[in-house]
């Protein structure tokens, strides 16, 4: 159980069809109510589950305060057995919690014997719904950027000595003022702040006003107009990267993000928390986060788009796990020595390959994938991969002999002979690959340019966003594609 309330997880089938029902049964016979909308996770992931459901709740009020004591009041004087009194050890009985823009109330799941924590958002119109629903839906990472890129907004657009364009985008002139601008972005509006700094560029307590606020999203939009906020978390951050130019923003990125994106003591040991512990090292090391524009390969790119790996079968998995280790040995015997270090880190970090972390190299997740259940993968691709996993001492052996370059032709005959039967490679062109591989070195030029194709031919079609690709099609492919 979880939240102020106790409540129990729910399953994503039964999200809407409690929501419909706490929507008819209970908010339509509340006089001001005029809207409610699922937002949050439910609408931007493929979970199956949740801890609670996140409403935005549309009450027709000019005193937020005030209509949310009526909603409580109200609340409290359903039965019992509608607005369930809390289960949480902290709050044992009680039958709502108030707090900043939110009422958290206990309900009944429909289709489970079972109740969830329900946490209304109150709106008090259509423009706070929308701004509401479209912050929310965001992940918690993407929250985090996008409040990061608002708050240097002002000082990025000074140093390019565009300050009027930057105002105009959003209807408004520059302030007449000496005082330090700066906007800001919350789950509840945008605002413009003016406020004397000291020395330090530190606001002055006491000193800051608000200026302006809107809670039209598309504000918000139109002042970050460099940037598509609809991109995935990882690219959003190359962006960023590439982007920010003031000495200072980019730290002050990381001390906004740092304060927002944290990993309760409920979500410990939860993929939702080691997520958040990858999105937070990214932020990090934003300087050195390069994601593959340079020609060294070290941390992964394609598992932290979800839509791809979720989407990948036990077929693919091989295919890319297949063609990766032939490039990587191709590479290795050509003396590439960031292939090499490549290798050297798919086996030293975690020999038996049973730890899983979105920060490692994408074909050690491949090969993990073998040998232990992966939140990147569907539990069915694991299930069917489980059988074809080769032992770990022999992966770990060929790996390091590639790595060394100490690789025989009778160890590549025996690698990619094991790789391609245990595997059960079925790709015509995959299995062809594998074969010029275990004859490499004595392969002619035209059979190894055959070998390069191929090779080419698979990962551009499936594995285009893979770090491993993405190198070297710069160094190597980038005729194939002319």
């Amino acid at each position: 159980m979880s939240g102020v309330a106790g409540g129990h997880r729910i399953d994503r089938a039964n999200v809407k069809a409690t929501t419909d029902r706490y929507v008819s049964d209970v908010l339509s016979g509340f006089a001001p109510f005029r809207s409610a909308e699922i937002s949050g996770s439910y609408n931007t992931t493929g979970k199956n589950d949740f801890g609670d459901i996140d409403l935005i709740v549309h009450l027709d009020s000019d005193d937020k305060k005030l209509i949310k004591k009526d909603l409580q009041k109200y609340l409290e004087s359903k039965p019992h057995t509608e607005i369930l009194p809390f289960t949480s050890e902290k709050y044992p009985g009680k039958r709502s919690y108030n707090s900043g823009e939110i009422i958290s109330i206990l309900f009944p799941q429909v289709g489970h014997d079972r109740a969830v924590q329900i946490d209304n958002i109150i709106a008090l119109d259509k423009d706070e719904s929308v701004f509401k629903k479209n912050f929310l839906d965001m992940p918690a990472e993407t929250q985090g950027l996008i409040m990061g890129l608002v708050k240097t907004a002002i000082q990025e657009a000074s140093m390019k000595r565009m300050l009027p364009d930057l105002f105009a985008r959003i209807g408004l002139e520059v302030p007449d003022t000496d005082r330090k601008l700066e906007f800001t972005l919350s789950g509840v509006n945008l605002s413009l702040r003016a406020y004397e700094a000291d020395d330090n560029g530190r606001e002055v307590k006491g000193t800051r006003e608000i200026l302006w606020n809107s809670n039209k999203w598309k504000d918000t939009v139109n002042l970050l107009g460099d940037y598509n906020l609809r991109k995935p978390f990882e690219e959003l951050l190359d962006d960023v990267k590439s982007t920010l130019k003031h000495p200072t923003s980019k730290q002050r990125v990381k001390g906004l993000f740092n304060s927002m994106v944290s990993i309760k003591s409920g979500e410990v040991g939860t993929a939702k928390a080691e997520r958040k512990q990858d999105t937070i090292d990214m932020v990090n090391t934003m300087e050195k986060y390069t994601f593959f524009r340079d020609n060294i390969l070290t941390e992964g790119k394609a598992f932290h788009n979800r839509s791809w790996s979720k989407n990948l079968s036990m077929a693919d998995v091989v295919n890319l796990t297949a063609c990766s280790l032939v490039l990587l040995y191709v590479l290795g015997e050509e003396d590439d020595a960031d292939a090499k270090k490549y290798t050297r880190k798919l086996y030293s970090s975690y020999p038996n390959f049973t730890q899983v972390s979105i920060s490692m190299s994408d074909l050690y997740t491949l090969i993990s994938a073998f040998y232990v259940k992966s939140h990147m993968l569907n539990d069915d691709t694991y299930d069917l991969l489980k059988p074809k996993a080769l032992p770990a001492w022999f992966m770990r052996k060929y790996l390091t002999k590639i790595a060394l370059g100490d690789m025989s032709n009778q160890d590549a005959i025996t690698f990619f002979y094991k790789i391609k039967s245990t595997f059960r490679v079925q790709n015509g062109n995959v299995k062809q690959a594998l074969s010029l591989a275990q004859r490499y070195n004595k392969l002619d030029g035209n059979s190894k340019h055959k070998l390069y194709q191929l090779l080419y031919g698979y990962l551009n079609v499936h594995g285009r966003i893979m770090d491993i690709f993405s190198t070297v099609r710069q160094k190597y492919f980038n005729s194939f594609d002319k």
